[in-house]
């Protein structure tokens, strides 16, 4: 019999919990398209931190104040935004799909770029190559003399 209130109550619960939001929705909250913007400039800024964290500490750049300001927000509207769609995870994984599929694009793009310059250099290089292998082929340029042997030797 316990074990039947037991479970009642747990069910009871879990249906009363699941009823209320765990974290209300503010009333600045960002849409969800926006977040996306931010989340992809945060990705950025971060992979940015990881490869030359040094230097960008010497710039004495504000990197949240700036995001702040290229969003036109606010760190509490930030905050307030991220915790409620964190709250709900489904709402939270859509958005970071948006930032996936962003980031997936502009691989592939900077991928299409580098590779087009990789051509580039390496048709200069060839070019170059080419060059110097004529260069040393002149038909114009005087033969070298043999050594031991006098030029009037006839």
């Amino acid at each position: 019999m316990n074990r039947y209130i037991a479970f009642i109550l747990i069910v009871v619960l879990t249906i009363v919990s699941c009823e209320e939001e765990a974290v209300p929705k503010p009333s600045n909250l960002l849409s969800k398209e926006k977040m996306a913007e931010i989340l992809y400039d945060i990705t950025l800024v971060n992979s940015i931190k990881g490869v030359n964290k040094k230097k960008l500490e010497d710039s004495y750049m504000h990197l949240d104040t700036y995001l702040y300001k290229k969003h036109d927000t606010d760190s509490l509207q930030f905050v307030d935004s991220n915790n409620y769609y964190a709250a709900n995870p489904t709402v939270y994984s859509e958005i970071y799909g948006i930032v996936q599929a962003r980031l997936t694009k502009e691989r592939k793009d900077v991928g299409k770029e580098l590779e087009a310059e990789q051509k580039r250099r390496d048709s200069i290089q060839k070019a170059k190559k080419l060059a110097r292998k004529n260069k040393n082929k002149d038909s114009v340029a005087k033969p070298k003399p043999k050594f031991g042997k006098a030029e009037n030797d006839g």
